[in-house]
């Protein structure tokens, strides 16, 4: 079965040119195209392999990191890059937190982009990177402490007040496993307990509750 690259844009001009550096760069990857993040979820659903996911953070509907969240829950193991119309910081941090191994602004060249998804798919991006039309900028530390999608339904449920054992039961796995997690959690947060770890993800914009 042929793997795919899903491509969620919904300007139609940048759509094509996302599909055809798909097809000219990635050559063992089928381009697959959607106009927004709904209709791009669904194709995820019905898709076989898919190898790599891009994604316009602008869209209407569902959009911004709520949209690469979303992805990342339907397509956990696939990287998935942002490639944005904006430039500013807090939204290039706010797709990194939620998931995405880069953010790119739409100015940078084909060349540049095309040599990042070759990285991306090659599996060589060892940390989360944010390129812009002068080249890769520096991120903020902080940006780039990212956690499963397993260990954000942890920390939700740790924000509620539930114990380890109640963790355990509500996602049915062992409570070491749990243990485990929340170890994980920590130090990706820099933090001592619990209590420390839900004020950290609130401040970073993990947990918005």
């Amino acid at each position: 079965m042929t793997a795919s690259a899903l491509i969620v844009e919904d300007h139609p001009l940048f759509r094509d040119a996302l599909i055809h550096l798909v097809q000219a760069t990635l050559i063992d990857l089928t381009p697959v195209a959607a106009s927004s993040a709904e209709e791009g979820l669904r194709l995820a659903k019905s898709l076989g392999q898919v190898k790599l996911t891009l994604l316009d953070p602008g869209l209407p509907g569902i959009n911004g990191a709520k949209a690469i969240r979303a992805f990342r829950r339907v397509l956990p193991a696939v990287s998935l890059v942002a490639v944005s119309a904006s430039e500013d910081r807090r939204d290039a941090t706010a797709a990194l937190r939620a998931g995405a191994i880069a953010f790119v602004s739409r100015a940078v060249s084909t060349e540049t982009l095309g040599k990042l998804l070759l990285r991306v798919v090659d599996g060589t991006v060892e940390r989360p990177e944010w390129i812009t039309p002068s080249g890769r900028a520096d991120i903020d530390d902080e940006a780039t402490r990212v956690l499963t999608l397993r260990q954000n339904e942890i920390l939700t449920l740790l924000a509620q007040g539930h114990a380890n054992k109640e963790i355990g039961l509500r996602l049915d796995v062992a409570e070491i496993t749990v243990k485990m997690h929340v170890s994980a959690i920590f130090r990706t947060l820099n933090v001592a307990n619990r209590t420390q770890a839900v004020l950290a993800a609130r401040r970073l914009g993990i947990l918005s509750f």
